[in-house]
Parts: C-alpha cells; sequence; structure tokens
C-alpha cells in the first residue's frame, strides 16, 4: 500500500480560507496564543512562513511590519495576494529552502503558524529559518501537539513519529500530516542555533468554552497545539 504524502492544500485552499477565520480552535485556541508570543512587529521585517490565505501576514501588516508570505500552495498564494492587496510580498515556495527568493539575514522575525507538522524535515526547515533571521531575530511556531492523538501515541508509540491520516468534519476532507515527539522539535531547533525562550500549551478560554464547549473540555484535557518562541544566537 503506498504511503500517504502530506496534505495538498491547493485542493482545499477555498474551502480552507472560507472556514478557518471563524472555527473557534483557530479563532479562540490556537491565534490568541501565537500572537501573545510574538515579539514587537512595529517596524520590523518579518517573514510569514507558510501563510495560508493570509490571516496573520494581514495581521502584521496592520500592526506595522514590513512582510513576506511564502507558501507552497499556488492556490493559497493566490488568495494571500487577494487578501493583502499589495501591502505585502506574497511568493510562492517551500519553507524548506528559499535560497532562490529571499536573502540571508533578511528578517527579525519567523512566523510559522500550523505549517511544520506538513514538512517531512524539520532540520532543513529550522537550518533556513536560522538563514533569514538576523542575529537575535525571533523564531515563533504552532503545531500539532505531540499527544493531540491519544491513540496514535500508543502505537506505534509516542517517540516513533509518523505520517498519519485524520478526517476532518468541519472541511469533509481526509488529512494527512507527521505527528512526532518534543525531541524531534527541540533538537532540530537547538542544532540550528536556537535557544527556546516559550513552550506553551494553553489552557482554552472562556470564550471558547462559550461558542464550543465540547471543544472546550477536549482541549482542557488533550492540547491540540503546541507553541515555541525560539532566538537565534546573537553571535
Amino acid at each position: 500500500m503506498a504511503v500517504p504524502e502530506t496534505t495538498d492544500y491547493d485542493t482545499i485552499a477555498g474551502d480552507y480560507s472560507a472556514n478557518t477565520d471563524e472555527r473557534p480552535g483557530n479563532a479562540l485556541y490556537e491565534r490568541p496564543t501565537t500572537l501573545a508570543l510574538l515579539p514587537t512587529v512595529d517596524n520590523t521585517d518579518v517573514l510569514d512562513a507558510g501563510c495560508g490565505h493570509g490571516w496573520y501576514a494581514d495581521w502584521l501588516v496592520r500592526h506595522g511590519a514590513r512582510v513576506v508570505a511564502v507558501d507552497r500552495s499556488a492556490a493559497m498564494v493566490a488568495l494571500a495576494q487577494k487578501r493583502l492587496a499589495g501591502r505585502a510580498r506574497v511568493v510562492q515556495g517551500d519553507v524548506s529552502n528559499l535560497r532562490s527568493v529571499l536573502a540571508d539575514e533578511s528578517f527579525d522575525l519567523v512566523l510559522s503558524s500550523l505549517v511544520l507538522h506538513y514538512e517531512a524535515d524539520l532540520r532543513s526547515v529550522f537550518a533556513e529559518s536560522a538563514r533569514l533571521l538576523r542575529p537575535g531575530g525571533n523564531l515563533v511556531f504552532s503545531t500539532h501537539h505531540p499527544v493531540h492523538d491519544q491513540l496514535s501515541i500508543l502505537d506505534p508509540g509516542y517517540l516513533n513519529a509518523e505520517l498519519i491520516e485524520e478526517e476532518w468534519g468541519w472541511l469533509g476532507e481526509k488529512m494527512s500530516y507527521y505527528r512526532r515527539p518534543l525531541r524531534d522539535l527541540t533538537e532540530p531547533l537547538s542544532e540550528a542555533g536556537f535557544v527556546i525562550e516559550r513552550i506553551c500549551e494553553p489552557t482554552p478560554n472562556e470564550e471558547l468554552k462559550l461558542q464550543d464547549p465540547k471543544g472546550y473540555d477536549r482541549l482542557c484535557r488533550l492540547p491540540a497545539f503546541i507553541f515555541v518562541r525560539a532566538r537565534k544566537h546573537s553571535v
């Protein structure tokens, strides 16, 4: 049986962008936690690495950042370009290798929201972020929590990374992405020259409880995402 590849967002870009901004898990859980980890972005150069349809890039621009947004999905790039309407540079590319697109030490911040679980080689991704950041710059990312799938961590086991498939009812799609132990995030980060400043496992807020009681209860028991802020060595 053929091994599935990670999800091709070109096939779901329209449905994803039409629904995700209002989903409680995104609007009231992932985004507030990610934004709380960001340094001041006014008058800084920021890379939105895996920009999707451009929600974060739009937020960054509105808060004074100079933004480059990149995504490997041509359909998502088109949606982000439409949303940003020339207020940011939007390009197609893979976050693991942007050498043909972006110069060394061009950014003060790299932001990557819910992208890393689609990337096979995190060492390349983090090394590329380190190349693009100026000394002392920050990398902030969110990704699926290593224990978000309680059945998967028992078989084949927590320490074994795996490519899994999961039905996302709100999209009506079977999604494919990597589940990894925490060490598969932290070790490549260290090798790339980053110091971890924060690791967050947020408690869901009361607004989420009002809008999605079942989702709130699950997130109180089992985190969906993990959030990290890391800093590139200054020397």
